[in-house]
C-alpha cells in the first residue's frame, strides 16, 4: 500500500495514506490559513475544506466525479475551536460538487485545529435494494440464453451464453465510471480491476448496481442513461462463445459498520422475466427464452409517468 508522508511545520498540512484511509492534519492560527490537500486523483470523491473568516465558518466540500452516490464517513480527531464538530460525520454524496457539512468557529477561541480522516464506499445504504424487481435477460425478446450460476469471493455471478454478440441492458440506470476507485475490496485499485476484460456498471434507482463483464467493446459511456432492453456492448467476434458475466449488488450497511471485511457490498440473485418459465431466479445450466413487456418497463414509475408511457405507446 502506498504511503505518503509529507511533513510541513506550522500552518500547513500533513498528508498520510495508511490502512486505506485518507488522513489529514490541519492547523490554523487565529487568523486562519487556507490549505489544499494532494489527494489520489483516481479516488471518486475528493474532499476539501475552507475557513471562511467573514462568516466564521469551516466548510467541507465533496467533489464526486462519478455518476452514482457514495457513502463518506469523516472522523475528527483532537478538534479545537469549532462548535458541534463532534467525533465524526456521515454523509451520502451525490454526483457533482456538494457542500456537505459546516461548522461555526467559536467566538473566543485562541486557535483552531483538527485532524480528520475519511473513507468512501460506492453506493447508498439509505435506500433499500428492491430484491423483487424483475430484470430482463441481456438479449432481445424471444431469444434463447443459457445461464450458469457462479460464486466468487465477492458474491454471486451469472454467466450467460448469448445467442448473438450484442449485450442488452437488463435494467434501466446510469452508467458509472469504473476507471475511478474507492476504499472497498471491489474498488480499491479501480472498479474495473480486470483490465483484460471490459466492464460496464449501471447504477439503478434503488441504489443497486448491475455489473456486466465481457470481452469486447462498450457502446455506452460513463454518465449515460440506459434503458432496459437497450444495446450497451458488443462481444468480440473472435470469441468462440458470446459469454457475459453479470451480477447485481448493493452497499450493505452491516458490512460498512464492520471492520472484519473490506468487501462492503452484498450480491443477490435477481428475478428475471422469461416467456417460458415466467418470473424466475435462474438455475444453473438451464436455458430460458427472453421476455420484455410494458409492465417490466414501467417498474418504478409513478402514476403520471405510467400514463405518459402508455400514451406514448398508443401513439406509436
Amino acid at each position: 500500500m502506498q504511503k505518503n508522508n509529507n511533513r510541513i511545520i506550522s500552518g500547513q498540512i500533513i498528508i498520510k495514506m495508511k490502512y486505506n484511509l485518507l488522513f489529514f492534519t490541519l492547523l490554523w492560527s487565529f487568523c486562519g490559513v487556507n490549505v489544499h490537500a494532494q489527494q489520489d486523483p483516481d479516488h471518486a470523491v475528493q474532499l476539501s475544506s475552507e475557513l471562511l473568516q467573514s462568516q466564521r465558518r469551516l466548510i467541507f466540500t465533496a467533489n464526486n466525479r462519478d455518476y452514482c452516490d457514495y457513502y463518506v464517513y469523516i472522523t475528527f480527531i483532537n478538534a479545537q475551536g469549532f462548535d458541534e464538530m463532534g467525533r465524526g460525520a456521515l454523509v451520502v454524496v451525490s454526483p457533482g460538487q456538494n457542500q456537505i457539512i459546516s461548522y461555526r468557529m467559536q467566538e473566543n477561541a485562541s486557535g483552531y485545529s483538527y485532524n480528520y480522516q475519511y473513507v468512501m464506499y460506492r453506493g447508498n445504504f439509505n435506500k433499500k435494494a428492491d430484491v423483487d424487481y424483475i430484470y430482463s435477460l441481456p438479449t432481445l425478446k424471444n431469444q434463447t440464453v443459457t445461464a450458469n450460476v457462479r460464486e466468487n469471493q465477492l458474491g454471486y455471478q451469472l454467466e450467460f451464453q448469448l445467442p448473438s454478440d450484442t449485450v442488452y441492458a437488463t435494467r434501466s440506470g446510469v452508467v458509472c465510471d469504473d476507471n475511478l476507485k474507492d476504499q472497498t475490496a471491489r474498488g480499491h485499485r479501480s472498479f474495473n480491476g480486470n483490465h483484460r476484460m471490459q466492464q460496464i456498471t449501471v447504477y439503478h434507482d434503488d441504489a443497486s448496481f448491475g455489473e456486466y463483464i465481457f470481452e469486447g467493446r462498450s457502446l455506452v459511456r460513463p454518465g449515460q442513461v440506459v434503458k432496459m432492453g437497450e444495446s450497451i456492448a458488443v462481444i468480440q467476434q473472435e470469441m468462440n462463445t458470446n459469454s457475459l458475466r453479470f451480477s447485481v449488488y448493493f452497499l450493505d450497511r452491516n458490512k460498512v459498520n464492520s471492520r472484519e471485511t473490506g468487501n462492503k457490498h452484498t450480491h443477490f440473485r435477481p428475478f428475471f422475466q422469461t416467456s417460458d418459465a415466467g418470473k424466475v431466479r435462474l438455475e444453473h445450466g438451464k436455458t430460458y427464452i427472453s421476455e420484455l413487456n410494458d409492465e417490466m418497463l414501467m417498474q418504478g414509475m409513478n402514476s403520471r409517468q405510467r400514463r405518459a408511457f402508455l400514451q406514448n405507446r398508443a401513439e406509436q
